[in-house]
């Protein structure tokens, strides 16, 4: 499915973390503004905010359910996007040259098939 950018998007970090299904997690606050993300560290230190969804909690200790990749692209207006999956307020995209990353669901809109 194609999706067009109808609201630019700057990628919040400027790295991106790999994690692993099974990988263990320290589970820190959930963001007031997307419910359903929670402030992970993982066992090097690095902090990334991982949905519910790949998360399994127990109480600040946690195991990643799903493979992950946290990296977010920088889109502008108009770009077209091929649609991979959505998750609690974003949705992962592949870009023209094939980078996966995700894009919040608001700055999103289907592309609509030509009649015919």
């Amino acid at each position: 499915m194609k999706l067009q950018v109808k609201k630019a998007h700057k990628a919040s970090f400027n790295y991106s973390v790999v994690f692993k299904k099974g990988d263990k997690v320290k589970v820190g606050r959930e963001d007031p503004d997307m419910p359903g993300w929670y402030w992970c560290e993982n066992i090097d230190g690095v902090l990334s905010w991982i949905p519910e969804d790949y998360l399994n909690r127990n109480g600040t200790e946690g195991t990643i359910t799903h493979n992950y990749d946290t990296t977010e692209l920088t889109v502008k207006t108009e770009d077209t996007l091929e649609y991979v999956t959505k998750v609690k307020f974003w949705t992962l995209c592949r870009t023209r040259d094939g980078k996966k990353g995700w894009v919040p669901t608001a700055n999103l809109e289907h592309v609509k098939s030509p009649k015919g």
